[in-house]
């Protein structure tokens, strides 16, 4: 089953081991779906955390725990606050990551 955060946004559940790679200047995932949201897309879970849909400056290992995040939604390894899920990134591919700490007012 896939790692499924929900909001009680529009957004509904976000599926946190999608991936979707950029082939040939156009965004595609293995089954040729379009990139689901823009780069730096974030919501707040109902679980309190942030969540922002990246797009990969590099490879970044499953289960990372420091992952960088530019204002323009560019992820890479680094020593961020975002966390990856059990699901790799390869270079350029999109996909959600989770920040490391409750959004105070959530978390009340």
């Amino acid at each position: 089953m896939a790692n499924v955060a929900t909001t009680s946004g529009l957004l509904g559940a976000l599926n946190l081991d999608s991936r979707i790679l950029i082939e040939d200047g156009e965004s595609v995932s293995a089954e040729g779906q379009a990139a689901e949201f823009e780069a730096n897309t974030t919501v707040i879970g109902n679980d309190g955390f942030t969540y922002r849909y990246v797009q990969a400056g590099g490879a970044i290992a499953a289960s990372q725990t420091d992952i960088t995040v530019s204002a323009a939604g560019q992820a890479t390894d680094g020593s961020g606050a975002y966390i990856s899920s059990a699901v790799a990134f390869v270079d350029n591919e999109f996909g959600w990551v989770k920040s490391v700490t409750q959004v105070a007012d959530a978390a009340a």
